[in-house]
Parts: structure tokens; C-alpha cells; sequence
């Protein structure tokens, strides 16, 4: 038998290999390394998997949330509460289902002597002189502020005095749509509404995480959100409003690649906090 020199590295020692087993051996390998490659994307596929269910989650939240705002100021029924009503349909919009916002209605309704839920607004400075504003929901302030508490010192951060840097940012109302459309569209909406200040924005998947649905953005001022959703929603647009902290141009902050990837990592973490609903930022990614 012809043998081939093959250097096998098992400790010391150099084996001789026949040729006849050297397309077994080449076999072998292709069909570990396919097996690395699936375990690989496997697990990429878990953790998108993951993600987009703790994103779901968190919608679903915010929903039930806001339900619950809303039926204990003007009751269960969307017809006659108006507001009740503009969550609905955001939860349409953010594909949160139906059933989901009926039981929070029908919890809401049942237990009246429930907390109230309450806006906190916790200020936060970051790594390399970035700011964070916080924005929660919660119907228990002392466990809102203990679980913020507890991201914020794990990260070796701290609490910034209120208005020491929410003062970079500005108030609006924002509102993402689900469909393509121009200024000029919005401009005509808006002032058939009685809404004097348009402005047309992008979507913002970096601090936002506006999803690929959202094709359109309108600032309003704060005082016409709810007017400005509810003409477009009477249009037939699927869209979701929120009040938001937008940065005020010249204020955003270019932090090294260490310090974004500490703060991306503080991002992650405190949106996982049950209570916190967005958490808004300057950072500059430009």
C-alpha cells in the first residue's frame, strides 16, 4: 500500500495516513465546518429572535400602559374616549393585537382603585460627556427609580440635577407614519386641522428605533399632537405620536469608539427597565 506523509498534530506525534482515506478525511472536515457554520447561525438567529420579542414586548407594554391612562381618565369605551380611542389604533400601528389592548381594557375597567400611572422624566450624564434623558410610565415611582438607579450605577454613572441636561433638547411632538408622504401633503393636513407648525422629519432607527414601516416623520408643537394624529389617522395613515425630546442642533456630542460602545451598552440596559418607555440622547453618530 502507497502510503502519503500526512503530519497529524496529536501531541508529538506524526502519523502515517493511506491515501485511500484521505477523501474520508477531507469529507470529515467539510461536514464539521457545516456543522460550525449552522451551530453559528443558529445562534445569530436566537438572538435576533430575542430581540425582536423583547421589542414586541415592550411595545405591548406601552400599550397597555397608555390604555390604562386612558380608560381611567375617560372609560372604556374608544367611541365616547377619544383618547382611548388614538391608542387603539397605535397599537394597530405598531402591530400590537387586538386582544392584547382588550385586556388591559377590561383590567383597567375592573380595578378602579388601581395606582395611577405617572410621566417621570430621569436626566442622565453618560460617557464622554453625553446626555440622557429618561422617560418613564410607572404606577410605582420608588421602583421606577430604583431599577433606573441600579443601571445607572452599574455603569458608573450618575444622576444629573432636573434641567441640568434635558436644557439641550426640545420639546415636540412627533408623529411616524406608515406610508410615503410629502411635506406638501402634511402642510395641507395639517392646516385643514387647525395646526399651524409642520415639520416633516426622517426616520431614526439609531436613537428612535423607528421600524422599516415607518416611511414618514411630522414634528408638531405639543400642544397639536393629538390634533395632528387624529387628522392623519381620519386620512386613513397608520401612525403612532409621542411626545419626544429632540436635540437642539449644535449640542450633539461626538464621543470616542470606547465611550459609544459604553453608552450603546447603557441604552440597551435601561430600556429593559420595565418601567422606562424611550430613552432619548445627543449622542452624535455622524
Amino acid at each position: 500500500m502507497i502510503l502519503r506523509r500526512v503530519v497529524l498534530l496529536l501531541g508529538a506525534s506524526v502519523a502515517l495516513v493511506p491515501r485511500s482515506t484521505l477523501p474520508r478525511l477531507r469529507a470529515r472536515r467539510q461536514r464539521a465546518a457545516a456543522t460550525t457554520m449552522m451551530g453559528r447561525k443558529f445562534e445569530n438567529n436566537k438572538v435576533k429572535m430575542a430581540k425582536t420579542a423583547a421589542a414586541y414586548t415592550k411595545k405591548a407594554s406601552y400599550i397597555g400602559k397608555k390604555i390604562k391612562v386612558a380608560v381611567k381618565a375617560g372609560g372604556p369605551d374608544p367611541d365616547s374616549n377619544r383618547a382611548l380611542g388614538l391608542v387603539i389604533k397605535e397599537a394597530q400601528a405598531l402591530n400590537v393585537k387586538r386582544e392584547i389592548a382588550d385586556r388591559n381594557i377590561k383590567a383597567a375597567s375592573s380595578d378602579k382603585d388601581s395606582a395611577d400611572f405617572k410621566e417621570l422624566t430621569y436626566e442622565l450624564y453618560g460617557h464622554g460627556g453625553v446626555g440622557f434623558v429618561i422617560n418613564a410610565l410607572s404606577d410605582n415611582n420608588n421602583r421606577a427609580f430604583t431599577d433606573v438607579g441600579t443601571v445607572v450605577k452599574k455603569a458608573a454613572l450618575k444622576l444629573a440635577e432636573t434641567g441640568s441636561v434635558v436644557h439641550n433638547f426640545e420639546k415636540k411632538g412627533r408623529i411616524t407614519i406608515n406610508a410615503a408622504l410629502d411635506e406638501d401633503d402634511l402642510i395641507e393636513l395639517a392646516l385643514e386641522n387647525d395646526v399651524d407648525d409642520v415639520e416633516a422629519g426622517e426616520p431614526d432607527q439609531d436613537m428612535r428605533d423607528d421600524g422599516e414601516e415607518v416611511k414618514t416623520v411630522v414634528f408638531v408643537p405639543p400642544n397639536d399632537l393629538g390634533a395632528m394624529q387624529a387628522a392623519l389617522q381620519g386620512a386613513g395613515h397608520d401612525c403612532v405620536a409621542n411626545l419626544v425630546h429632540e436635540p437642539i442642533p449644535g449640542t450633539l456630542v461626538k464621543c470616542s469608539e470606547e465611550d459609544l460602545e459604553k453608552n450603546l451598552r447603557v441604552l440597551d440596559k435601561m430600556v429593559e427597565v420595565e418601567d422606562v418607555d424611550t430613552v432619548e440622547h445627543n449622542i452624535d453618530f455622524s
